[in-house]
């Protein structure tokens, strides 16, 4: 380094950008000069503080991406016409009025942003996808208002309160489809905020500490909505998880396609939570223990997937038409509850199920007709696993014509009669590990069925039969 005139020159050898330093009053006015890397502009190793200015990146020598990588500079520099930026983790501060032209994709996450100037982006509409995540100290949002072509925005881990957005933050956002506000600070909803997105298609509110949804709050309607048999489908997701929620009052969904409700404090869900015309496919309340009245399930004529573990659930005090209107679910996860017996028809109107999953309950015998459908048979596997079933009549699985797999692990099975279990023409595969079960009766088995083992449980160093546990 030398200095001449009051001119510095700093040449940095081994490094992808090169700097021009010129001394101004406090600060420096540096000229960033980037080299082409993977057809993109890498900056590596820029150290600028709040006083120093940079004069506007040429675009000669790169394509579409601009990457910080390993700087520490307070603000941004001019950059013109750019696909992308990335400048995470740079310790960035501020953007300041003017800094971008025409951007589609900005990702200044994990940063120390305070400030993020209205008049940052000379083209607002032009910007597609903006992640901020990571960035707790930044609270005044006024600039997401002009942001109204974006598709894509990442608002999680940010300490972010509801309160600090204008109710109207989104109301011109109607291409918005993904909307992260996950690991935040987030207590309540405020009726309204989410309408204008008709465009969503993913909502991640997982991990804040949200404690009732009220009636309208994801009442959106979406535009990719249609109309099939009396029913609206569309591709709308809703990720409520880990929050508090207790209650979800009636109509607080217009529209959605999956909602996870998992580990919430839910004591009560309106019997029209779900709009009736909603198309839910996919609904996960599992961890929910203090849930008792499931009477919303009656309205969910579209719910293919119903996930009810971990809910200290049994069938005690339960209506027997608890599952009578859900004619459209193929999977139902009981598992990790505590049922000690399934009433007889209590599964008999489920008549697209092709899955249910009973394991880590204390279920000790199985009766006739448990399984059985009043119009289409159509389950292929039943999980039994880890219950206390001692002894087991084989031919209750005989009327499943479509029954493919069946598995009894970690029960207390000692004797497994061939004869009964394959007289099953459809049963392929079958699941006994972790039992009492005789080498013998697997023997007897493996002309007919494949013995499945569970994951990383093949026993080599003590009696076994294709890796499977048993008695000599």
């Amino acid at each position: 380094m030398r200095t001449m005139a009051g001119t510095r020159f700093v040449i940095l050898t081994h490094c992808v950008a090169s700097l021009f330093l010129l001394t101004v009053a406090n600060g420096a006015i540096i000229r960033l000069n980037c080299d082409t890397v993977d057809d993109k502009c890498l900056l590596k190793n820029v150290f600028a503080s709040e006083d120093d200015r940079f004069k506007e990146i040429r675009n000669e020598r790169y394509q579409s991406i601009i990457e910080f990588f390993d700087c520490h500079i307070h603000t941004l520099p001019p950059i013109p016409y750019i696909n992308k930026v990335k400048a995470n983790a740079i310790n960035l501060v501020r953007v300041e009025e003017n800094t971008f032209s025409t951007i589609h994709r900005l990702d200044v996450s994990y940063n120390r942003l305070r400030e993020i100037s209205t008049k940052a982006f000379e083209y607002p509409e032009e910007l597609l996808e903006l992640n901020l995540n990571g960035n707790p100290t930044l609270k005044d949002f006024a600039f997401l208002s002009k942001l109204t072509g974006l598709r894509s925005l990442d608002m999680a881990d940010m300490k972010l309160e509801l309160e600090l957005l204008d109710i109207n933050t989104f109301a011109g956002m109607a291409e918005l489809s993904t909307l992260n506000m996950s690991d935040n600070r987030i207590t309540s909803i405020p009726v309204g905020m989410f309408a204008p997105l008709v465009g969503l298609t993913d909502l991640d509110l997982s991990r804040n500490s949200i404690t009732k949804i009220a009636s309208g709050t994801f009442a959106i309607a979406t535009t990719h909505s249609y109309l099939r048999d009396g029913i609206y489908h569309q591709a709308l997701n809703f990720d409520l998880s880990s929050n508090n929620v207790s209650i979800i009052e009636n109509n607080a969904f217009l529209h959605a396609s999956k909602v996870n409700l998992r580990n919430n404090k839910l004591i009560g869900i309106g019997q029209y939570a779900f709009d009736n015309q909603t198309a839910l496919e996919h609904l996960d309340l599992s961890g929910n223990d203090q849930l008792k009245n499931f009477d919303f399930l009656h309205n969910l004529r579209a719910l293919h997937y119903l996930d009810m573990s971990h809910m200290n659930f049994s069938f005690d005090g339960v209506p027997r038409n608890i599952f009578d209107d859900l004619d459209s679910l193929t999977t139902l996860d009981l598992s990790n509850n505590r049922i000690l017996e399934i009433p007889i028809g209590i599964f008999a109107e489920l008549q697209s199920l092709n899955f249910i999953n009973l394991r880590h309950n204390s279920i000790s015998h199985i009766e006739f007709g448990t399984f059985s459908m009043r119009k289409y048979d159509l389950i292929d596997e039943i999980d039994l696993s880890y219950n206390n079933i001692k002894e087991l009549n084989f031919l209750v699985f005989v009327p499943l014509k479509y029954l493919k797999t069946l598995l009894l692990h970690g029960n207390k099975i000692s004797y497994v009669n061939a004869k009964q279990l394959t007289r099953n023409k459809s049963l392929y595969n079958f699941g006994i590990q972790n039992s009492n079960v005789r080498c013998y009766d697997l023997i007897d088995l493996l002309g007919s069925l494949k013995l499945v083992l569970e994951p990383n449980e093949f026993i080599s160093h003590l009696p076994n039969v294709d890796g499977i546990r048993c008695q000599p």
